[in-house]
């Protein structure tokens, strides 16, 4: 999403709620008027209208007074299209959205909180982290969790482990035991490194360090702990446990990988790494082995999801919202795993067969299986801020001259958390 693009659209947006207010109608209110419902989704169109015509037209079935007019919007374009869809009162009422956008609507007061429409029972099914991460500082959910593209795994090169006399059978389950056996690798095999991973956002939920404060107004990762881990990350840079390369922006730029052999092992990965690989280093493919990932306290984080929010336009807000919890019930949830490999927002849906039963014959398939295990464990870090992204970056660029030594691990933290803090109480 383009923020910069779709701050125009902010400034228009917030004279028309100033204009009008911001409490919605509910012309729906008479049962015997029909419902027309407008209902947005990013890219769908071209590969799931199938799914999402049929999930419609079920509805409708179900629910005669009830007609959804529904708008496919390209993923970058969402957002700043919202925005002028509000400024012009013409406002959807069901929208899917990223968690950065939810980010910056939410920071525009641009949405009805789902917990003003949803009962509390009704979120039960969704995965308890997710729900968290969506809720605001004054404990209103602001979305409904839908699909993601699942939690992160481990990966380990059984070749290069073996080579450094480490057992790929029993691989780390925290961070120091990583970054120990990822100096015995840089000794034991020089060209070699132990992995890319840095101490992002993501890393703390491993070590259940916050990131903010328990009523969302305040960065605190500057704390003794926090600096304590992120010294980890130093100590391992300097002892080859963590690559040379680490450091760069965009991460299509590393120069050691697990791809090229270069670096034997990743805590925290992706799962289409694994696509990638066999793409374009099918010869390393066969060395890998997929394990859990690198977590002390079992829950490991994702920085977007997909979800669903509402307006704070929207005409029908209560319709919108029954049909957001039909859209991502279990049922229908499950239905749109097979179709496309997501992973879902309730525990119920990972709990089927299609997620507990099926053959292992590909490395895509065990780390479908891990994925499945941490998965009811997943967190999202969300800020609820409109300048979320230039938020985590800040703080990377902290991260980053601290790994070089141009500042203590102290001064890093502590400038980051004051640059949040100065941004955290402007929203």
């Amino acid at each position: 999403m383009n923020i910069s693009r779709a701050a125009t659209w902010v400034l228009s947006f917030l004279l028309v709620v100033g204009m009008t207010g911001c409490t919605g109608s509910d012309p729906a209110a008479d049962k015997s008027e029909r419902v027309q419902l407008e209902f947005w989704t990013i890219n769908l169109k071209k590969n799931f209208s199938g799914y999402i015509e049929g999930a419609i037209q079920e509805y409708e079935r179900n629910h005669p007074n009830v007609d959804i007019h529904w708008v496919d919007v390209p993923g970058a374009d969402m957002t700043g299209k919202l925005f002028t869809a509000l400024s012009s009162g013409s406002a959807p009422d069901l929208v899917n959205e990223t968690s950065e956008g939810l980010s910056v609507l939410q920071g525009y007061h641009a949405l009805r909180p789902i917990s003003e429409v949803v009962a509390k029972e009704k979120m039960a099914p969704y995965i308890d982290g997710l729900v968290k991460s969506v809720t605001n500082r004054d404990g209103e959910v602001m979305a409904i969790p839908w699909y993601h593209a699942g939690p992160p795994i481990g990966l380990v090169n059984t070749e290069l482990y073996e080579k450094a006399g480490l057992p790929s059978d029993k691989p780390a389950q925290t961070w120091d035991e990583l970054f120990a056996y990822g100096k015995q690798i840089h000794q034991r095999l020089p060209h070699v490194y132990g992995s890319n991973d840095l101490p992002g956002l993501e890393t703390f939920a491993t070590e259940g360090l916050s990131i903010l404060s328990a009523d969302g107004k305040k960065a605190v990762f500057n704390s003794p702990r926090h600096i304590a881990f992120v010294e980890k990350f130093i100590q391992a840079y300097k002892d080859g446990a963590i690559a040379p390369g680490a450091l760069v922006k965009d991460d299509r730029q590393l120069q050691q990988t697990i791809d090229n052999g270069l670096t034997a092992h990743v805590g925290l990965a992706s799962s289409f790494q694994l696509n990638n690989i066999e793409k374009n280093a099918p010869n390393v493919l066969s060395k890998l082995k997929v394990v859990p990932p690198v977590t002390a306290t079992g829950k490991v984080a994702v920085k977007d999801i997909q979800l669903f929010v509402i307006p704070k336009k929207a005409k029908h807000p209560k319709e919108a919202a029954d049909f957001a919890l039909y859209l991502t019930s279990p049922q229908k949830q499950l239905e749109f795993c097979k179709l496309v490999p997501i992973f879902p927002s309730t525990e119920d849906t990972l709990k089927d067969p299609f997620f507990t039963n099926f053959e292992v014959k590909t490395i895509q398939d065990h780390a479908r299986k891990m994925m499945v295990t941490y998965a009811p464990h997943l967190t999202l870090t969300y800020m609820g801020h409109p300048k979320q992204k230039e938020l985590r970056e800040f703080y990377l660029e902290q991260i980053r001259a601290a790994i070089l030594g141009k500042k203590t691990v102290k001064d890093a933290l502590d400038t980051a958390v004051k640059h949040w803090n100065e941004a955290l109480a402007k929203s």
